[in-house]
Formats: structure tokens, C-alpha cells, sequence
């Protein structure tokens, strides 16, 4: 059953137990009004909030999905205290029409924060974000899946750190999802992020990447689901052990990082990418890992990118049409 079109004014953010509101945005230039779903469930005394977001780009299923299954499989009963928000899918249009971008604004949710109230529809919705979500929150979590563009080991993420003390909250909350991977990466990547702004608020902020080629992938939905869960029994919302989140046969999680766009490895020229390395194997400085097919030159060999020093493959371009300059494969090293 659809909730009812709720005013940001009237969200109650406070009361025990479980609200679902559709929260309205106006369209750009039309009368019609976006419904985004807004999921809050509150516990019967004080403690931490923590904050769940999928969809920030329209072509990423697992967020969405796991925590769509969250919000109808989650008891507020069992909450004992603090507050869970949910936004299933953030960017709706973008949702909708199976893009990364909005089709209304072009807007990329993930480099329009912190907003803007009297701006495009998706500057409006990362303002409401920023103002009513994130500064409510002690704990964001963004999930995030690749997209089309490339595939990525599955890995929770969070940004450099310098305060060793957040570092470690940032590494030990990374971890409760399970995932094989865990990523430090850089801001360099943009200005905007949903992930920038919280942590600037002073938020334990974790990313993650969970799945690509705008699939659903079955690991993907169970770490963003399980994962969140354990969050929550890991700050003591809800009671009970901490779930074993990780792959069977996995020897450790590994903290990676890839944080020097530098070092990302680039195609020196156009053509058909042909994967050389498996994802997720460690390589040596020198290691061909991609070769790059021109078919006008059908009786040539192909150009070779090489690793350019040790470490995991992190990831890799998923479509194989490839233009110069886009990034082909990311090594990233292990650290502690």
C-alpha cells in the first residue's frame, strides 16, 4: 500500500516505533510532485541514528533492494534504542529511467550535495538530505554497486581519515558487512559527494561497492541488508551476536587502498578492452593486465597495459568498448 504524499514539516522524526512517508518534491517546470520513500523507525529511548541510502545512482540495484526487504522485514519492536532512517532509492528519477543521472536535470546525485533548496529537482533533494537526514544521523551508510561502467571486487569503502581515532571507527564499522574487500579511496574524484558532505558533518560514513553491470547481485543484497543489520547491533540499537558476513573460504578481509588517481591505469588508446588478470588477484609491478584490440588493424597485436606496481585488482572497465583515457583497471595496495 502507498503512504500518502507527507510534507517535510510533518515527518515525524521523533516517536516510537515505524513511519513510512512518501516525502514530495515538485517537478522541474510541470504541477507534478516526485514521491521519494522515507523509512524511520525509532526505539523507546536515545541512542545513535543510523542512516541507510541506496539508489544515488539509477543503475544500482542491490541498495534498493536490500533495504526495500528491510523496511518490510524489519521489526521496530526489536529496536531498544536509537533511530533508523532509510531512503531506499534517493535519486527516483534517475531510478526510473535506468540511468546514472537524472533525466529531468541531468543531475548526478552523488556530486550535488550539499544542495540547494531553490535549486533543480536533484539539488532540492540532496538539500532535504543534507538538512533533515545527515545532520540527524551518527552513522551514513551509502550503497553504491558500480553501475554499468565498470565492475569493482565487492568492497564497503570509506574515505582517507586523518584523526586515527575515526579512522578506526571508519574501519572496524567497514568491516561488519563481510565484504571480501574493504577500500580506502580518495575525494579526488569530485566535489559533491553524498559521502564528502556527511563526513564534513562529522559522520561515521561508510561507501561501499556491492555489485556492477546494473545487475542485482545475490552477495551484493545480503551484505547491504545483513550488513546495515549488524551495524545496528554493533551500536547497540537491536540486540543479539554480530552476523559472519564473509564468503566461505575467504582467509581475511583485506584492507586495500587506492587513494593516488595517478596511479589509476588509463587506455592509451581507443578500442575493445580484453581482461587479462582475474579481478581481485594480486599482481606484481609489470603484470600485462588488460589488452586493448583496434579491429581496423585486425592483423596487429594489441596495446598492453601493465600494471604499474604490486597489489589487488580492484576493479576493471565491465563494458568493453573503450575510449582513450578511460580508466581500464585501478591496483590497489594493502595496508595495515
Amino acid at each position: 500500500m502507498l503512504t500518502d504524499i507527507t510534507p517535510v514539516n510533518r515527518i515525524d522524526w521523533e516517536s516510537p516505533g515505524a513511519h513510512r512517508y512518501s516525502v514530495p518534491f515538485t517537478y522541474d517546470g510541470t504541477w507534478g510532485r516526485m514521491r521519494l520513500p522515507l523509512y524511520v523507525a525509532c526505539g523507546p529511548r536515545p541512542g545513535k541514528t543510523i542512516v541507510a541510502i541506496g539508489g544515488t545512482h539509477g543503475d544500482e540495484y542491490d541498495g534498493p533492494v536490500a533495504f526495500k526487504n528491510l523496511i518490510r522485514e524489519f521489526d521496530p519492536a526489536t529496536l531498544t534504542a536509537g533511530r533508523l532512517i532509510v531512503i531506499p532509492v534517493l535519486n527516483l528519477p534517475a531510478f526510473y529511467a535506468a540511468r546514472r543521472e537524472s533525466p529531468f536535470d541531468g543531475g548526478n546525485m552523488n556530486r550535488a550535495f550539499p544542495g540547494n533548496q531553490r535549486g533543480t529537482l536533484t539539488s532540492r533533494i540532496a538539500h532535504f538530505v543534507t538538512t533533515e537526514v545527515l545532520r540527524r544521523a551518527d552513522v551514513v551508510i551509502d550503497i553504491h554497486s558500480a553501475g554499468s561502467s565498470m565492475e569493482i571486487i565487492r568492497t564497503m569503502s570509506f574515505h582517507t581519515v586523518r584523526d586515527p581515532a575515526l579512522y578506526r571507527r571508519f574501519r572496524e564499522t567497514a568491516l561488519l558487512f563481510g565484504t571480501p574487500f574493504v577500500m580506502i579511496y580518495t575525494s579526488e574524484m569530485g566535489t559533491g559527494l553524498l559521502t564528502e558532505e556527511a563526513e564534513a558533518m562529522g559522520k561515521i560514513t561508510i561507501g561501499s561497492e556491492l555489485g556492477y553491470g546494473a545487475s542485482t547481485d545475490l552477495w551484493g543484497v545480503r551484505w547491504a541488508y545483513q550488513g546495515t543489520l549488524n551495524v545496528l547491533r554493533h551500536f547497540g540499537l537491536i540486540e543479539g551476536p554480530l552476523i559472519d558476513l564473509r564468503p566461505p573460504g575467504l582467509d581475511r578481509q583485506r584492507l586495500v587502498s587506492a587513494t593516488d588517481v595517478n596511479r589509476w591505469l588509463t587506455a592509451p588508446v581507443s578500442g575493445i578492452s580484453e581482461p587479462l588478470v582475474p579481478l581481485g588477484s594480486f599482481v606484481t609491478k609489470g603484470t600485462p593486465v588488460t589488452a586493448i584490440h583496434d579491429f581496423e588493424r585486425w592483423d596487429e597485436p594489441p596495446t598492453v597495459v601493465r600494471a604499474d606496481g604490486d597489489g589487488y585488482v580492484l576493479s576493471r572497465k565491465f563494458r568493453a568498448e573503450t575510449e582513450q583515457g578511460e580508466v581500464v583497471v585501478i591496483i590497489a595496495e594493502e595496508v595495515d
